[in-house]
Formats: structure tokens, sequence, C-alpha cells
């Protein structure tokens, strides 16, 4: 599975170097889990979440007192991941695949196999179903702050919720409990 993320490795910003009365570093994990869970490749979710705590650094005092930081910062992330997904279509033209998206049968099974897999299964859902679905089941929040991340009442950020657990298991039903496989991944 993913490890937990270094964020000198990373390359985000010293914790030592914020000021303010949070630390938007304590929430890398959270937000370098999301971007892989949207993007499929370590080294970009590396770049996105780079990116996220470099404007969280810049914007550090103008988080509003009643926010939830990591909602904020989760908010960024997904600004940033529709940015690089923009600008990765431009740089590539529309008609061409990226090396990440050709699949490539392993010789041997790993533990990120079960999780590619995931990520696979996910990127067949609409974009919306799938933010929901990662948000809700691989970062924890309630429904009701799913519902404010993605900008929807909580009663629609449900019915989402449940549309997008009525695909996936109609396209991956061995991820989901219940379905035809075993159901051990989500």
């Amino acid at each position: 599975m993913l490890e937990r993320c270094d964020p000198i490795r990373v390359g985000a910003i010293p914790s030592e170097a914020i000021q303010g009365d949070w630390d938007p570093m304590s929430h890398l994990d959270s937000v370098t889990r999301y971007a892989f869970a949207r993007l499929g490749s370590r080294e970009e979710a590396e770049d996105v979440a780079m990116e996220v705590f470099q404007a969280a650094f810049r914007h550090r005092t103008d988080l509003p007192k009643k926010v939830d930081p990591n909602l904020y910062l989760i908010g960024m992330t997904r600004r940033k991941i529709a940015d690089h997904l923009r600008s990765r279509r431009r740089q590539r033209g529309g008609n061409t695949i990226s090396l990440n998206e050709i699949a490539h049968e392993p010789a041997t099974k790993s533990d990120d196999e079960g999780l590619l897999e995931i990520v696979r299964a996910l990127d067949t859902l609409p974009e919306l179903q799938r933010d929901a679905l990662i948000l809700k089941y691989l970062l924890g929040f309630s429904t009701v702050e799913v519902a404010g991340l993605i900008r929807k009442s909580p009663q629609a950020a449900n019915s989402l919720l449940q549309r997008a657990r009525e695909s996936l298991a109609a396209n991956a039903p061995h991820l989901v409990p219940g379905g035809t496989g075993e159901g051990e991944m989500l």
C-alpha cells in the first residue's frame, strides 16, 4: 500500500517555516493519499501535494477561523488536481495516452497491485462520483464534509455516493463487498 509521506522527500515547506496557528504539514499524508488515489501516480501525487503546500504556505494567514484546515487543504488539492489534469491534456494532446495509462502485468503480485486495481476501477467512474468515494472511504470524511468539499447538499452527496457505489459494483464487483467477487478491497 501507499506508505506515509515524508515531507522532505515530497519537497514541501518544512513545518518550522510555517507561522500562524495551524500547521498544514500535519495534513500531508491525507493530501498525498487523495492525490495518489485521483492520479494513480506517486510522482504526480507528490507534485500536486507540493503545489498545495506551497499555496497553503502563501495563504496561511487567510484561513478563516471556522474552517477545518483538513477540508480546506483537500479542497485546494481538488483544484490543483483539476489544473494538473488540464495541463497534462494540453501537453499530450487529446488523443494520446501516457505510459501510466498502459496496463502492465507485473511478474509477481505486490501490495500496491490491489491499490492500483482500485484506482483503475475508480477511473471508470465520473469525476464527481470518484471524488466522493475517495473522500468518504479513503480519507474517512463524513457525508456532510464530502458535501461541503464537492459543493453539494448532504442529501445530494449521499445520493451521489449511492450511485457511485452502484457503478463501482457494476464495473468491478470483485472489489465491492456483496459483489460477485471476494469484495475485500473496498
